[in-house]
Parts: C-alpha cells; structure tokens; sequence
C-alpha cells in the first residue's frame, strides 16, 4: 500500500444517467443519534426534546426513550443507528444517509434498498460482499453464515472480518490471511483461484498466507528474515490482534497504509508508528531478530529514544528472552504439531507422574518419529542461537508442507551453511 495520509473513500451517488456527482470527506465526522432521527424526519424536534429528559433520569439511551413513548419504531432505529455508524466510520456521507432515511421512511423500504435506489454504492460493500465470498469459496464458512455475517455487518457497521472473528465463526490468523489475500489479488500478484487455494490451505494448516501461497508455488518469498507492520505491533504488545484486524480490513476498505489506520484510531502514536517502520526495516536488512525488534518498540513505547533502545536489545544475547528460548513443547504447541486439547492432557499426565510432556506425546504417539526428529533439530539450532522463534517456527511450518529434508529447507532459507 502506498504511503500517505488519511484518505476517505470517494463516494458515488449517481442520482441519474444526466445528474452524477462524487463527494469525497475527510475526517472522521460524527453525528448525535437524536439529531440524525430529528433531520431525517424520524421524529420531530418537540418529541426527541421531551424525551431527553427522561433519558437522562433512567439512564436509558433517548433512542429506547422514543420507542417507550411510541414515537419511533423499532426497526428505524436500527436503521438509524447503523447509518450513525457508517457515518463514523467514514463509509456514507451525512447527506446521503439522511436521504436514504427520509425514503425508507416515505416510501416504506429496507434501509439498504433506499440506499441503492438513491442509486449509491460504496467500496466498502462490495469488498465486504468480496471477502465473503472468498471465505466461502475457500470452503471455510457457508454461505449461510456469510449472510447472516454481512447482515450483522451491514447492521453495525463492523468489518466483515472482525464480526466473524467476535461471532467465533473464524480465527484471527484466518481472518487476516483472508485480508492479505484479498489485497494481493487486488494488486494483481496472484489471481483469485490460486488466492482461494491458498486461503484453504492456509486455514487447515494453520499457516500464513505468504507461507500457503509460497508452498503452492504462486507467490515466492524471499529468503531474508522479514516481519510484517501488525505482526510487529502484536508482538511488542502494543496493540491486539483484533484491533489490528479491524485496522487492515479498513486500510483494504479505504485504500491507505495500516499503519495510518492504526494512529487515526490512536491505537498507536505516530512516534509509535515512525519507530516501527524504522525497526521494521533493520528486521528486513538482517539487523534485528523480529524478537528484538519487539522488545525494542516496548523500550520506545516507554519513552526511550528509538536509538537507546536498539541499542540496548543488540547488546543482549542473540537468545534474550524475548523470543528465542523456546522449550521444546512449546515449539510443538506453537507450530500447531498437536492440538491445544491433546496439549494440556499431555501436560497433565506428565505433572502427575513427574515425567516429560514430550515423552507422553511419545507415548501416546501424537507426534511422529519424523516430526520429532524435524523439531529436535530446530530446538537445537534455537538453543544455540543461531535461529530466532520466529524462524523456528516458520521453519517448522513451512518443513510441515514439504516433509522433505529439514536441513535442505535451512539452507534454502539460507539459514544455516
């Protein structure tokens, strides 16, 4: 993505084949629901008046307050609420969200089917609609769940991607391989049909996007050590992994860097983000372990000058404690060899008999000699400092497509001589 400042979306409004016109907002505007109610004729004035009160006495929202008192019905507020927060999120301008309420009330209509016959359309819809169905193709969710999604979606004004997240219908990792995936078909690397296979492999592995489309042979990645801007952020714990979803969603949504979406929803400060970019380059150069590049953005986040602070984790072991001392069953559990469930009842079977969780899962042959001997290896490497965790598990990962010689893919990485 191109770097830049905010950018809203342009919006189209074609009201005939004679009379189109574009109205491109900046900004976040914002507007308070009894005003938007008032001005879209939902309600008048004296009523949304006398009701603040009493809103203000109970505690209820004035929305509930005008339905008590039978001046609105339920299904326009609803409707006013989710154009309230398309307005926020900078999707629908103010005017063509009052327009659209004054014809789904004159003319009894869905909210939606007012919108389209103002003859406005949206990016926002369409690549919402577009990720659906990519989730859909890629077998991960149907086509019911889908609808049932965009409808939460389209009523919230959520991201498709974090609404299935927060429904449990995907994970995070799926959601944003979905994201990335969409964006590379949109810049024209892959085509849709390998983006869908990829997105499949991708979710029943448990593997990235970049490591599912690198195995299928679409899109090669390179072999120096690189992090992506959210994993960064993720991993110096600075932000979540559900606000940065939401972030790339809207940086796809509205064609802008995710990191200009991260400051303008002030999850980070642009101090953060300029540091980060920074840091993010010397990961890429081989300069820094990513584990290193997160434990120096949490130095910086406490106010420490971004030099001080990289210099401070480049005087540590290679193996600080950030990222690289990984004991063998986490290395396991990290990469996704055994299920978290099959996981914690090795756990348990080894405190009781005061034995080793990689000796159960021997025994109880939930890992294979092959792939033991492939994560033995890595550990070794790890405990000797010559791989960061990150690596490890890619290695693994990326070892787990191939089954092939787990030293061969080190030096294909160019990780080892």
């Amino acid at each position: 993505m191109s770097s830049g400042n905010w950018i809203c979306l342009i919006y189209t409004v074609s009201q005939s084949q004679d009379n189109s016109f574009k109205l491109m907002t900046k900004g976040s505007p914002s507007i308070l629901i009894g005003d938007l109610l008032v001005r879209a004729g939902l309600v008048t004035r004296e009523q949304l008046a006398g009701s603040i009160p009493l809103s203000s006495q109970t505690g209820l929202p004035v929305g509930r307050v005008l339905i008590g008192n039978g001046f609105l019905a339920e299904d326009k507020l609803h409707a006013a609420l989710r154009a309230q927060s398309l307005i926020r999120d900078n999707v629908l301008p103010i005017d063509i969200a009052i327009a659209g309420l004054q014809k789904m009330n004159a003319e009894q209509l869905l909210f939606d089917d007012a919108l389209f016959e103002l003859g406005w359309r949206s990016e926002y819809f369409d690549l919402t609609n577009k990720l659906g169905q990519l989730l859909r193709d890629a077998g991960i969710v149907t086509s019911e769940v889908v609808n049932a999604c965009l409808h939460t979606c389209f009523t919230t004004g959520l991201p498709l991607g974090r609404v299935l997240v927060l429904q449990g219908v995907i994970t995070d990792a799926t959601a944003n391989a979905a994201l990335l995936s969409q964006i590379l078909i949109r810049d024209g690397k892959i085509d849709r049909e390998q983006g869908v296979a990829a997105l499949r492999s991708a979710a029943q592995y448990k593997t990235s996007i970049e490591e599912s489309l690198d195995f299928h042979g679409f899109l090669r990645r390179k072999s120096s050590q690189t992090v992506r801007l959210g994993e960064l952020l993720v991993l110096a714990g600075l932000v979540s992994e559900i606000d940065l979803l939401s972030c790339v969603e809207n940086a796809l949504i509205t064609d802008t860097p995710v990191g200009q979406n991260l400051v303008k929803s002030k999850l980070i400060s642009q101090r953060i983000l300029d540091a980060a970019l920074h840091i993010q380059k010397m990961v890429t150069s081989g300069e820094l372990a990513p584990g290193q590049a997160a434990d120096a953005l949490k130095e910086i986040e406490k106010g420490i000058s971004p030099e001080d602070a990289i210099a401070g984790v480049t005087q540590k072991r290679p193996g600080g404690p950030s990222s690289q001392l990984l004991s063998l069953a986490e290395l396991i559990r990290l990469v996704g060899i055994v299920p978290l469930e099959d996981m914690e009842t090795s756990a348990r079977t080894a405190l009781a008999n005061n034995g080793s969780i990689v000796d159960v899962l021997i025994q109880r042959q939930l890992v294979a000699p092959t792939t033991l001997s492939a994560v033995m290896r890595t550990h070794d490497l790890l405990q000797e400092h010559k791989l960061s965790s990150e690596q490890a598990i890619f290695v693994l990962h990326s070892w787990l497509w191939s089954r092939g010689d787990i030293d061969e893919l080190l030096k294909n990485l160019g990780w080892i001589s």
